[in-house]
């Protein structure tokens, strides 16, 4: 081969080289551009989307921009936080298992404030003999309600020191096969008095307290009894108090307490529910957080303890709502006046006055409306109590 022949094929070579490039970039263009078209088209239609979201947020929050919930695309339909939390009680409505004995409680004539007021009337009340109270009559100076005895083999009795004496009585609640408690707030003024509180508390596995107390109640604070700030502790005697958690609603404070005696190797998990606008001898206006907490109670479904000042009025009253609202669940049927018969016959004094029996009927009230999707209890409950919440 010349060099007149390689020159040629070399030139040859190299267009066909040129050629190649040109078209490798040619078509590189062509994709390029393909992909700023599809970016393009991706854009115009996130933002076609983004503005049906600003749409649906304005028709269920309003134009005004200010309102709390946020609008969401929720299968293609504008779907708000408050809307989300309406249709989550209708469905916990649907389920609810106590419709029927509503329904019943309804049709007995139940919530008829005249015949409320006649009923607590002809409640028993009767006190047992002192010869069969041996432990409370010699622990009077411990007692803050001496008028109201209880009887030795309701009183808990502490293992580890038989001889100190505690206000408390285990209650037998109907179709409840835990342990249910009532008892009086402790004279803080004695240390060893708190300590024995928690001790029972301990020995008892008490996984729910619910106390009602105002503050500052007779002088008595909640600090005197438990630590009430999350991540702080307190030492009552041998016993020793760890805050967990502290969770608020308007008129109730819950209190998650760890709970070891010294030289205990296994804790307790306790929570208080605190009810704090509840005054001593008196009804409950607003029962909203006491109905969510007896209910919290019912599903915890753990040994329970009551507790006010005297650990009869308030904490009475909680009891009685409590077995009410435990009977409509299991199907039983609900007669207030015999149960609270009952439970006076467990332990005397239980609900001071009729304020505080209507109180379990308003709160009764409240939890059907709550609960029922029933029209003839809605009506019903209405017209007892219009303004219950």
């Amino acid at each position: 081969m010349n060099k007149s022949q390689r020159s040629r094929r070399k030139k040859k070579s190299k267009g066909g080289e040129r050629s190649e490039r040109g078209k490798r970039d040619k078509t590189g263009g062509m994709e390029k551009s393909e992909r700023k078209k599809k970016g393009k088209k991706n854009q115009s239609e996130r933002r076609k989307k983004k503005k049906v979201t600003e749409t649906a947020s304005r028709d269920t929050t309003g134009t005004t921009g200010s309102g709390g919930c946020i609008g969401l695309l929720t299968n293609g339909e504008g779907c708000s936080k408050m809307e989300r939390r309406e249709r989550a009680k209708e469905k916990e409505k649907e389920q609810w298992s106590g419709e029927e004995m509503a329904k019943k409680m309804i049709a007995s004539g139940a919530f008829d404030s005249g015949l409320i007021a006649s009923a607590f009337k002809e409640l028993r009340n009767e006190k047992p003999p002192l010869n069969s109270c041996i432990s409370f009559k010699n622990n009077m100076h411990k007692i803050r309600a001496p008028d109201f005895p209880i009887v030795d083999d309701k009183i808990v009795k502490l293992t580890h020191a038989p001889d100190n004496f505690i206000c408390a009585a285990k209650v037998a609640v109907p179709e409840f096969n835990r342990t249910m408690i009532v008892t009086q707030v402790p004279d803080v003024s004695t240390p060893v008095n708190i300590e024995d509180f928690w001790r029972m508390i301990f020995q008892e596995e008490v996984h729910s307290v619910v106390l009602a107390l105002m503050p500052l109640e007779c002088s008595v604070t909640l600090q005197q009894i438990f630590p009430i700030l999350s991540g702080t502790f307190a030492n009552h005697g041998k016993m020793f108090l760890n805050n967990k958690k502290v969770d608020s609603t308007v008129a109730m404070t819950a209190y998650t307490l760890e709970i070891l005696p010294d030289g205990c190797s296994n804790s307790l998990f306790t929570t208080v529910y605190h009810l704090h606008n509840w005054k001593q001898k008196r009804g409950l206006d607003n029962v909203g957080d006491l109905v969510s907490t007896i209910e919290k109670v019912l599903k915890t479904n753990e040994n329970t303890v009551l507790m006010s000042m005297n650990g009869m009025g308030r904490a009475g009253t909680m009891l009685a709502l409590f077995t009410s609202m435990l009977h409509v669940q299991k199907g039983k049927e609900v007669n207030t006046k015999e149960i609270v018969d009952k439970l006076r016959g467990e332990r005397c004094g239980l609900i001071e006055n009729a304020e505080q029996y209507g109180t379990v009927y308003r709160a009764m009230a409240l939890w059907f409306k709550n609960k029922s999707t029933d029209e003839e209890v809605q009506k019903k409950v209405n017209e007892f109590a219009p303004c219950v919440q």
